[in-house]
């Protein structure tokens, strides 16, 4: 049959559709053919990858993976506690842990949630996130802080020119290099407390968090400092008073956080900052090692501080962070959208990102998912380690270990790997 010259054209271009689309389907799919189509897990490979990787190498382990706020998958195994302490006693995924300071997560988000979420006598009337984050946090000091620091006719950098958004990034020039364990007053009134070389420099330093806890109850209601200050000033001595202070701030910042959220949650959560009195039973211990002989350790902020803070030292399950991060991730009771993004946006520099303690480039998330950044927050308590890692499509891995033979690191290097196979499948 004799073919016109459209007919021609016609039948060409079908033929090179065809051969067109044979070569797509030959090659890895990216990240716009992803937001297209349905990507699946596969649980399997996940769950080998990761319990293979952790499970033989410490004493016991905990994850959790969620999608959009619901369970995906979760796994544990292991010892919680050996015969030397109430053992043997298997790890779950239920299991009370030592947080460290992955607490910063909760202690972070809270204070996001109380600046989005501010009550009538909050500072800052009128203002919005952005403005609330970028004011002072000397402002909300009880006098006998203020009184440590410069007076106004000092030129920053100086304590008075730190922001609130400056303790959620690590950047506040704040120095416990020298004493890790200084307070309060140690900071503000030593002359290497605050470094005015690394102010606005991301520096990860205890304090910034330990300051935003004592700050959480303040910024709720301004009058409460007052309220303090009023008894504080009938003790005998700068130290006691400062005792003081923080043991009113410590405990309101407690009750905040289940006022405000925990019981708020469904279901609600109780975490612990008095592990040894509260769970001991069914806590966790810590270990030095798998094949630890000595018996494990279990805190109590309590029994350190008298108070709980905010940077470590509370105990909870891989469930309940999970919990907790579903609600953060998908729900607006903790923060908002735009408060995660506040945090942590695709484009952002990482240095400015709020709260999360990490922020690692990967070729292949960027590759087949358009996530060039994954960050993250870990812990680091007497004997173990925890990591949070947000990962692809609204997915977020919680993984707990109570022994030291990992980093967090190395925790990390797991859990991304375990998501790589447990996705390999939709690209091949």
């Amino acid at each position: 049959m004799k073919l016109t010259k459209m007919s021609t054209i016609l039948v060409l271009a079908a033929m090179l559709l065809s051969v067109v689309t044979t070569a797509l389907a030959q090659v890895p799919r990216g990240p716009q053919d992803v937001k297209a189509r349905t990507i699946t897990l596969n649980k399997t490979a996940f769950n080998k990858s990761l319990s293979d990787a952790v499970g033989p190498k410490v004493m016991g382990y905990q994850y959790v993976l969620i999608k959009d706020g619901q369970l995906v998958t979760e796994k544990a195994g292991g010892l919680a506690q050996t015969s030397k302490d109430n053992g043997p006693l298997q790890m779950t995924t239920k299991t009370p842990i030592n947080l460290g300071s992955l607490q910063k997560f909760i202690t972070g988000t809270a204070l996001i949630n109380l600046m989005e979420n501010p009550t009538k006598w909050s500072p800052g009337e009128g203002k919005n996130l952005k403005n609330r984050l970028d004011s002072p946090i000397w402002g909300q000091f009880p006098n006998l802080w203020v009184d440590l620091i410069p007076g106004t006719n000092v030129q920053c950098p100086q304590i008075r020119c730190i922001k609130y958004r400056q303790l959620l990034q690590h950047r506040s020039g704040f120095n416990d290099k020298k004493e890790s364990n200084r307070t309060v007053l140690g900071f503000l009134g030593d002359s290497d407390g605050f470094l005015a070389s690394m102010y606005d420099k991301r520096d990860y330093s205890n304090i910034n968090f330990v300051l935003t806890s004592y700050l959480l109850p303040v910024y709720e209601r301004s009058y409460f400092v007052n309220e303090i200050m009023a008894n504080a000033v009938k003790l005998p001595t700068l130290s006691s008073r400062d005792q003081f202070v923080r043991n009113q701030l410590g405990t309101r910042y407690r009750e905040m956080l289940f006022e405000r959220i925990f019981n708020k949650m469904t279901p609600k959560i109780k975490p612990s900052c008095d592990a040894p009195n509260e769970i001991s039973a069914t806590a966790a211990y810590g270990y030095a090692s798998k094949n630890d002989t000595n018996k494990g350790s279990i805190t109590s902020l309590l029994e350190t501080k008298q108070h709980c803070t905010g940077e470590g030292g509370w105990w909870m399950s891989s469930r309940d962070f999970a919990n907790y991060v579903a609600h953060f991730s998908a729900s607006n009771l903790i923060v908002s959208e735009a408060g995660r993004n506040a945090m942590f946006t695709e484009g952002m520099a990482k240095d400015d990102r709020l709260v999360w303690t990490s922020a690692t480039s990967d070729d292949w998330m960027k590759e087949h998912f358009d996530m060039p950044v994954i960050v993250s927050s870990n812990g680091i308590p007497a004997n173990g380690r925890t990591v949070l890692i947000r990962l692809p499509q609204n997915h977020y891995l919680i993984l707990f270990t109570n022994s030291d033979e990992l980093s967090t690191g190395d925790l990390y290097n797991a859990g991304v790997a375990a998501f790589k196979a447990g996705m390999e499948h939709n690209f091949s």
